[in-house]
């Protein structure tokens, strides 16, 4: 993601940011806050309520998005924060998905593989950039980074339905794995 669209996108949080600082909120509250919340997505997909789930997996999203400018903006930038922060988002996402799993295994659906797929690749997109990086590499390239994925899959809940959410799920994996090549030939250059 461009870094002119994300600080447009924290100057339209800043108050929001504020509030939660005001209130004495920290970073961590609101990483930890998108597990509960993608328990209740997970299980909303895995019933077929899928217009429901989408909205929570915003929610998610918007932690996701919080925290990290929460951290920033009250100082409290820290590594185990990092840490904590991408630990919790690979868990949400593979929590949600393995719901969206749930729901295509009960109609016995070839889809469930593709679900699968695309879990694995989004973990590879995630893994390769925190990987180049535990190695002193740069990796921030590629335009299927999690708020990119979170964003279809929300559009595919709210929008498609369950009826279509089938090609959410091929857009996320299609783009995951050309950022997850990306990435890996953009890290390995580095090495030569």
């Amino acid at each position: 993601m461009k870094n002119e669209t994300k600080e447009k996108g924290r100057r339209l949080l800043r108050p929001f940011v504020q509030f939660l600082i005001k209130l004495g909120v920290t970073p961590t509250a609101v990483t930890v806050a998108a597990l509960p919340l993608s328990v209740l997505a997970a299980l909303l997909f895995a019933r077929g309520l899928f217009f429901w789930a989408g909205l929570l997996i915003s929610l998610i999203g918007l932690c996701d998005t919080l925290d990290g400018e929460v951290s920033r903006q009250s100082g409290r930038v820290s590594s185990a924060g990092a840490f904590i922060d991408s630990t919790v988002d690979r868990i949400t996402e593979g929590v949600v998905l393995l719901g969206v799993a749930w729901y295509y295994l009960s109609l016995g659906s070839w889809i469930v593989l593709l679900v699968t797929g695309t879990l694995f690749l989004s973990l590879m997109v995630s893994y390769v950039r925190a990987r180049a990086e535990g190695t002193g590499k740069e990796c921030q390239v590629g335009i299927f980074e999690r708020p990119v994925r979170v964003g279809i899959m929300v559009a595919g809940a709210l929008i498609l339905g369950r009826s279509y959410f089938v090609i959410a799920l091929m857009v996320i994996a299609i783009g995951s794995f050309i950022t997850f090549i990306h990435r890996l030939i953009y890290v390995l250059r580095q090495y030569h």
